[in-house]
């Protein structure tokens, strides 16, 4: 497997079976500690973004993807994942921004209306945030706030925003049936 534009590809493989173990162990049991909560970390052109352990269904090494005829913002293709067929999107791309030129792996986020794809650089890991501490002040779109640890911002995603923001550029249930 090759990790493109990553010089620490094994790192990050090797963090992938951990993150399974973590993500298995939270849905299981329902873990979770007063205002900590389980947040999977993962980089986007090189900045930090978390998203809520319960939205990730996997996290799977990046593949080839099918085209779609269609001019959906944001939309990178469709994969064929374990007999379902997922649209895969590049979120920075849905903002208006320059997308992810060479992603690495892919977070399978599983929405209570969807389940699609998303492109992402390196995934970091497991980390937990007290949302007690989270800044609103730079809240907006699908970030609901921000954590700084050791000197490092992580933006942390509001996904019934992000599941939202999706649905204005595409309907990804229909791209992934097929019905384009």
């Amino acid at each position: 497997m090759e990790c493109a534009g990553s010089d620490n590809c094994d790192q990050q493989v090797a963090n992938v079976p951990t993150l399974y173990y973590a993500l298995n162990q939270y849905h299981s049991k329902g873990f979770r500690m007063s205002t900590t909560e389980m947040w999977v970390v993962v980089q986007l052109n090189g900045e930090p973004l978390a998203f809520p352990a319960t939205l990730i269904k996997e996290v799977v090494p990046w593949q080839p993807l099918s085209p779609v005829p269609s001019h959906a913002v944001g939309v990178m293709g469709l994969i064929s994942l374990r007999g379902e067929t997922l649209a895969v999107i590049d979120v920075l791309q849905m903002q208006g921004n320059e997308g992810i030129a060479e992603p690495s792996f892919m977070l399978v986020l599983d929405f209570p209306e969807s389940r699609v794809g998303m492109a992402v650089d390196k995934v970091e890991g497991v980390h937990y945030f007290n949302i007690e501490e989270m800044d609103t002040n730079m809240a907006g779109g699908y970030v609901q706030g921000t954590v700084t640890r050791e000197d490092r911002l992580y933006q942390l995603v509001n996904s019934v925003a992000l599941e939202q923001m999706m649905a204005q550029f595409t309907d990804v249930a229909t791209l992934a049936n097929g019905s384009y």
